[in-house]
């Protein structure tokens, strides 16, 4: 027999890009049917450390970004505000794949629902893809969402 689905909620990773909240609608849509909570996950990225001059100033670009970071996703959130989800907000630092892999990995993690630019062959070896790492690596179903990409004119 086939058991009925249970999603506790759905984490949607976002990188401040209009691109990444493609996934937002969808990912609205199964919180509403499931009654599950929306995760909006951001991830900071850590910065390089060149010399031992920036290694004094790192903790207070790390403060920057986590402020940043965190108004963006509040912003999201009071965007979203009239569509009757359950939505919270979280910050982790580091690798954006990493991050994910790790969220999924939690006891409420039900699916994640992330953008793909749908690259293939040289330009995704190149430039790598989060959302096949995620894809690849996750510890709950991945939905990835592709938007319609403009052709260009003629």
């Amino acid at each position: 027999m086939i058991q009925p689905i249970s999603v506790r909620s759905i984490v949607v990773p976002l990188d401040g890009s209009d691109y990444a909240e493609g996934a937002l609608p969808w990912a609205i849509d199964m919180a509403k049917k499931f009654q599950a909570q929306l995760v909006l996950l951001r991830i900071g990225l850590r910065p390089e450390l060149g010399s031992l001059i920036d290694a004094q100033a790192i903790d207070g670009r790390l403060d920057e970004q986590k402020v940043a970071c965190t108004q963006y996703l509040d912003q999201v959130r009071a965007r979203l505000g009239d569509s009757e989800a359950d939505i919270s907000c979280e910050y982790q630092l580091g690798s954006p794949s990493q991050c994910i892999v790790e969220r999924s990995q939690q006891v409420d993690c039900g699916i994640v629902v992330m953008t793909s630019h749908g690259r293939e062959g040289l330009s995704r070896w190149l430039i790598g893809s989060v959302a096949e790492k995620v894809s690849r690596h996750a510890h709950c179903p991945v939905m990835l969402v592709r938007q319609p990409v403009d052709e260009p004119s003629p």
